[in-house]
Parts: structure tokens; C-alpha cells; sequence
């Protein structure tokens, strides 16, 4: 059946009023925002932006005195003034914070964009008791693994002591590990195997990984001893023992996060997957009483956890009205009401990850770069450290949402392959997701780069580093000649890496 045909009057009406609603809507633009071209015709106000505009192009680069102090004749090349040489140490600075941070916000975005990927997290389902015993046990894989590693870093503070003591130490953990990986069992196994098998294999592995976590947390105290003696005996490149020194107290300072973050995961994959096996091996009420069980000791840890991040941020009066009483009220009325619901249900646990994954993206890239080194700033003060933290932190939201919509966006025909050859999802990914992805993530991690080093001059006006905060200075004090050669060092720049990274997309892409 056709559709009737629009009679040209009726056409022409609907044409008038979108005319006139657009009309109105621009009518309230140029109100809002204040046009006036009646300023344009100013005589002072042009004559002042001439005189910006002259200066403006006319920047204060070299020093022409400069070159009869140098060469007293005054013949030969001219001497670059101070702000011009302040402003190239400057440039340098914003493009390392530039590359600093996006190398940090890459690799922290990439495993993130995964979780907030539609197509692959909506796939995934489980009973709402798994759900809740994974919840349950989150809070406790935390807290072992941050414990086992605090143990484990003060046995290797001990043993430091002794420098010889330490050493063999160190030299006898990474032995001990090869060992173990060299002829211990596999861990994973294509074939069932007994039980006690299994067991050994899960007991080599965990001695493996704790001597690794010494023998890295020492190696780590040793570099840094290091790094603090090349700096002091390298000279020129003292830089390099500086590095040194950084990386090596940055992994000793989070060793026991990164252990406490594992140990949730792993609990929580555990009590998903134990309690999914639970649920369906039992039947009829039983396995309707488990589930309301593990959903009342869920809710109760997840309530307490919001309550305890609220106040934390607010510091109640009474905290226990924002933790332990609703964390017991809300449990108990949880498992209550799962009674209602089928022990074997489905839940979409994937989408509820990809909804807060999303939302905390979305949340993160509202916050402008600028806003985040005034809070970085005061954390760590001045300087281009804050700067680089506050540019990684923006890099993580802006990557992480483009590479999970690039993953939304990848054919299912290599995906569907895997998965007919009876793959994990683990695999599902390494192999049919992630050759699809390399291309477009180094030419969003490239074009990234960019935008970090226009927006490192812009944090720079609150004390981010880089050349943003010396431009500040000369806007303020009217000094438009120094301005200039600023503008055109970062505009240089900009063309640069805008060359650069075509390139390097062409020979990748």
C-alpha cells in the first residue's frame, strides 16, 4: 500500500515553520550570546586590535644586540632572545607530557574499552547467584591480595638489608620461578584430570607467583638504589639513572594495588563461576534458598561499599546510617525478594558492566584536562607532573570510549569462526578481535598524541608545566611579542606531529 501524497500546501507549511523555528532558535542564540555587531565598527576597539595583531606578528625571536656582544663586530648570526630560548625548554616539556601521557592512557584504556564494547559484553549471562557470590567474594580477594603482597614486600625489605643477603635472594626467587615453569604442571589443561593433580598444579603456580612478586619487589628496591647512584655519577646523563629511579619506585609503590585489584578479580571470577555450578546442580527450593543467601550477603557488601565511598568523600556524622544499616536492610530485603526470581535465570551481568563502564567513561571526558590539573596540582604541585596526570586521566575516558566503539564496529564473520572451532572467549578475542582493532587503535592512539600536546599549553595557564603557563604570564602582562613566538613554537609543533603521525598511519593503515 502506498503512502499519500503530501499536498503541496501542506509541504510549504511545514517548510515555513521549520523556517521559523529555526528562526527563533538563532534569534535566542545571538540573545544569549550577546552579538553585537555595532562593536566591529568601533574606531578604539579596531585600532587596538590592530596594534595586537602587529605585535602579533612580529615575534620577539632573536636579540639583535645580542650578536654584537658575541661577535663584537655585530657580523654573524643574531642571538635568540631569553623568552625564545625559555619557550624551546618549554616546547620540549609539552611535547614529552604529551607523550607521557598518552602512552600511559593508551595502555590503561585498551583493556578498559574491552568491558565497555556492547557487542562483547552483552553476550555475557549468569544466574544471579554466581553474580552475588562474585560480589561477595570481591571485597575478600582484595584484601588477601594486598595482605600476601605487604608480607611479601616487608620479607624483601628485610632481605635487602644485607646487600649479599639480597642479591643471592633475588638470584635464588628467579631461579626457583624458571624451575617452576620449566618443569612444574601446566596449569591449564586441555584434558580432565583428577583432582589432586589439579591441586599441585594450582600450589606450583601459587609459590611461582609469590617468589616472582618477591623477586620483582627486590629487584625494585635494588633499582632504585640504582637509578639514584647513576644520577649522581652519570653526568649529562644523569636523566637516564632518573628513569631508572622512578620506574623502579613506581612499581614498588604499586606492587600491593595492582596484587589487592588481582585478588579481587580472581575472587570474583572464582565465586561467579562456583556459584553458577552451585545453582545448577541444585533444584527447587534448595537452590532458590542458596540464591537468596549469596543476593543478601551481595547486596550487603555492595551497599557497604557505596556507603563507605560516600563517606569517605562527605565524612558523615553518623556513618554507620550510610554503611552497616542500609548494607543490612537492603540485603535482607534483597534476598527476599530472590526468592521470586528463577534460581537458573540468565542475568545480562555484561550489560550492567558495559552501562557503568560507558558511564564512567562519559563521566571522565566531561571533566575538562583543564579542571584536573588544578586538582593534580594540588596533589603533587606545580609543575608538568601534574600536567601528565591530568592529560593521562582524560587520555583513558577519550581513548577508551573511541576504542570500544571501534570494537562495536568489527565484523562478526571472524568472531562467529572462532567460535564454531568451540574457542574460549579469551581466545575469541586474542584471535578474532584484536587483529581487527590494531589498525584504527594506533591511528586514535596517534591522533591522541596530537590533541595532548595543544591541550598540555592550555593546562599550563594553572600550573600543568609545559609552555602554557609562560604564555599566561605574557597575555597577562600585554607582552604580545613574547606571546607570538609561543604561538608559533606550538603551532610548528602541531604541523609536525600532524606529518608524523600521517605517516606513520600510511605505513601502518
Amino acid at each position: 500500500m502506498s503512502a499519500p501524497n503530501t499536498s503541496p500546501a501542506r509541504h510549504a507549511l511545514r517548510t515555513f515553520l521549520i523556517f521559523i523555528g529555526l528562526f527563533l532558535l538563532y534569534a535566542v542564540a545571538v540573545q544569549v550570546t550577546e552579538v553585537d555587531v555595532a562593536k566591529l565598527r568601533n574606531d578604539a576597539r579596531t585600532e587596538q586590535v590592530t596594534g595586537v595583531l602587529r605585535f602579533l606578528a612580529n615575534p620577539d625571536i632573536t636579540d639583535p644586540d645580542g650578536a654584537d656582544v658575541l661577535f663584537g663586530d655585530g657580523v654573524g648570526p643574531l642571538a635568540l632572545t631569553s623568552i625564545t630560548e625559555n619557550t624551546l625548554r618549554l616546547i620540549l616539556e609539552t611535547i614529552f607530557m604529551a607523550l607521557m601521557a598518552t602512552t600511559i592512557g593508551t595502555l590503561l584504556a585498551i583493556p578498559f574499552s574491552f568491558l565497555a564494547a556492547r557487542n562483547l559484553m552483552l553476550e555475557i549471562t549468569s544466574p544471579l547467584a554466581a553474580i552475588m557470590l562474585g560480589l561477595l567474594l570481591l571485597p575478600v580477594g582484595g584484601a588477601v591480595g594486598s595482605w600476601v603482597m605487604r608480607q611479601v614486600g616487608m620479607l624483601a625489605q628485610t632481605a635487602v638489608q644485607q646487600q649479599a643477603v639480597g642479591l643471592a635472594a633475588l638470584v635464588i626467587a628467579v631461579g626457583l620461578v624458571w624451575l617452576a615453569l620449566r618443569l612444574g604442571p601446566p596449569l591449564v589443561s586441555t584434558q580432565q584430570r583428577p583432582w589432586p593433580e589439579t591441586a599441585v598444579a594450582l600450589s606450583v603456580a601459587l609459590f611461582a607467583g609469590l617468589l616472582a612478586l618477591f623477586a620483582l619487589d627486590v629487584a625494585a628496591i635494588y633499582g632504585s638504589e640504582l637509578g639514584r647512584w647513576l644520577a649522581a655519577h652519570l653526568g649529562f646523563f644523569d636523566f637516564l639513572g632518573n628513569f631508572v629511579n622512578i620506574l623502579a619506585d613506581l612499581i614498588h609503590l604499586l606492587l600491593p594495588a595492582l596484587m589487592g585489584l588481582s585478588g579481587a578479580l580472581v575472587a570474583a571470577s572464582l565465586g561467579s563461576r562456583y556459584g553458577q555450578e552451585l545453582v545448577l546442580k541444585l533444584e527447587g527450593t534448595a537452590a532458590r534458598v542458596a540464591t537468596a543467601v549469596l543476593t543478601a550477603g551481595g547486596t550487603a557488601v555492595l551497599v557497604y561499599g557505596i556507603g563507605a565511598a560516600l563517606h569517605w568523600l562527605y565524612q558523615f556524622d553518623n556513618p554507620q546510617n550510610w554503611t552497616t544499616i542500609p548494607a543490612l536492610v537492603g540485603g535482607a530485603v534483597c534476598g527476599v525478594l530472590s526468592l521470586a526470581v528463577a534460581p537458573k535465570r540468565p542475568f545480562a551481568i555484561g550489560g550492567v558492566i558495559y552501562t557503568i563502564s560507558r558511564t564512567i567513561f562519559n563521566a571522565l571526558r566531561s571533566i575538562e584536562s583543564l579542571i584536573m590539573a588544578v586538582v593534580f596540582v594540588v596533589w603533587v604541585g606545580l609543575g608538568p607532573f601534574a600536567g601528565v596526570m591530568a592529560l593521562t586521566l582524560h587520555t583513558i575516558a577519550a581513548l577508551g570510549k573511541l576504542f570500544s566503539e571501534q570494537i562495536e564496529g568489527i565484523s562478526d564473520g571472524p568472531i562467529e569462526a572462532i567460535n564454531a572451532t568451540g574457542a574460549n572467549r579469551l581466545q575469541m578475542v586474542v584471535y578474532a578481535v584484536i587483529p581487527q582493532i590494531i589498525p584504527p587503535y594506533i591511528a586514535y592512539t596517534l591522533y591522541r598524541w596530537d590533541i595532548n600536546v595543544r591541550m598540555s599549553t592550555i593546562i599550563g595557564f594553572v600550573g600543568g608545566g609545559g609552555v602554557g603557563f609562560l604564555l599566561s604570564q605574557s597575555i597577562r602582562l600585554l607582552r604580545y611579542r613574547e606571546a607570538s613566538v609561543m604561538m608559533l613554537a606550538i603551532a610548528i609543533v602541531v604541523s609536525l606531529l600532524d606529518y608524523i603521525s600521517a605517516s606513520v598511519r600510511k605505513r601502518v593503515i
